[in-house]
């Protein structure tokens, strides 16, 4: 999980940043989002601070993770999607954590639970059709597949590593 905050965090950083910056959101929507941000940040902060802390509960401290990462980035893609298009990438990053750290079902569920989460938001700013529909649908699609893809390349990983010892 360190891993991924590692590189997930700053991504995520520079993708709500830069809504901000160049999607010129109003005052309000800006200041709310970066509240959410900073609550975010400091909470998966203690999260992974913690999580070896308790080491009967790192599992559950993994999963909290994932959960709480889903749940801001649906108030924070709500604020900021249509201000700025690439918002939809926030639902990516819950899945794939789970992906490293979870089953393959629940990897599956969350990244149907992400996709779907974006769909109903959009669909609910704006009608789905035409050509707009079939960006939506490809943007869920890839949420899922990369989630998948990532699950599968870090079970091989393991049975790589599991065949060398």
């Amino acid at each position: 999980m360190q891993m991924l905050s590692r590189y997930f965090t700053p991504f995520a950083l520079v993708l709500i940043l830069s809504a901000v910056r160049f999607g010129e959101p109003e005052s309000g929507t800006t200041r709310i989002a970066l509240s959410i941000l900073c609550a975010d940040v400091l909470l998966n902060w203690w999260i992974g601070k913690n999580q070896y802390r308790w080491a009967g509960w790192a599992g559950r401290f993994r999963q909290m993770q994932v959960w709480l990462n889903f749940v801001v980035a649906v108030p924070l893609f709500y604020l900021l999607y249509p201000y700025w298009g690439p918002m939809w990438l926030l639902f990516v990053l819950a899945p794939t954590a789970a992906a490293l750290t979870t089953s393959k079902l629940e990897t599956v569920l969350c990244s149907l639970t992400a996709a779907g989460s974006m769909i109903g938001i959009i669909w609910y700013r704006q009608p789905l059709e035409g050509p707009f529909l079939g960006m939506v649908l490809s943007h869920a699609a890839f949420i899922v597949i990369f989630s998948l893809f990532v699950h599968s390349l870090a079970q091989t990983a393991l049975r790589m590593r599991g065949a060398n010892s």
